[in-house]
């Protein structure tokens, strides 16, 4: 008897929580270009995110900035090798994505036989788009956006910290040189 209450009990909890989640449900994608070798990347810099008044450009700077040093990228203002721009969209918009495998699988087959194909989507108000602009050619080689973002922030002060960090699984890259086993061992100590 006490055995089928506490898995009632659970099975409540588990209903409730996910029905407080699904009000701030954030849709997020990416793309990259087939034409970038995601390995020769060791640096960054940031380019000016559009003002604004409520401190919203600073905090998702500085969730970029730790996104990007979790992977082991330097933040320099000498020649970096990539530039990161990020922008945040009040309205509803139309964008045109693309449908690609994994990037993870593509860096590491490289297979030339991909394509392209193209996807269009509605976003919801509230979109973020950050951009990974080769520095060189000053091409986007890859670009991670969220929509939905102002849903719920009301409930939580890491909203926007999460939502990066959600973008940023979509780039499961690494700097070059960079080992990530090295990382959390010196962490660890």
């Amino acid at each position: 008897m006490l055995r089928s209450i506490f898995t009632y009990a659970a099975l409540l909890l588990v209903i409730i929580i996910a029905g407080c989640s699904s009000g701030r449900k954030v849709f997020v994608e990416h793309d990259y270009s087939y034409e970038t070798n995601f390995k020769d990347y060791s640096s960054y810099t940031f380019l000016e995110c559009e003002r604004d008044t409520n401190n919203l450009c600073t905090e998702i700077y500085e969730a970029i900035r730790r996104q990007m040093q979790v992977r082991g990228y330097k933040l320099t203002a000498e020649k970096p090798t990539l530039l990161v721009n990020y922008g945040i969209f009040y309205d509803n918009l139309r964008y045109q994505g693309y449908m690609q495998p994994v990037i993870k699988n593509w860096v590491d087959t490289e297979n030339d036989g991909f394509r392209y194909e193209p996807i269009k989507y509605a976003l919801d108000k509230g979109t973020l788009i950050v951009s990974l602009i080769d520095a060189e050619s000053d091409q986007v080689v890859w670009r991670g956006y969220a929509s939905g973002i102002f849903k719920g922030v009301e409930n939580s002060n890491n909203h926007y910290r999460s939502v990066v960090r959600r973008i940023f699984d979509q780039y499961p890259l690494f700097a070059k040189g960079y080992d990530p086993r090295r990382y959390s061992e010196a962490v660890g100590r």
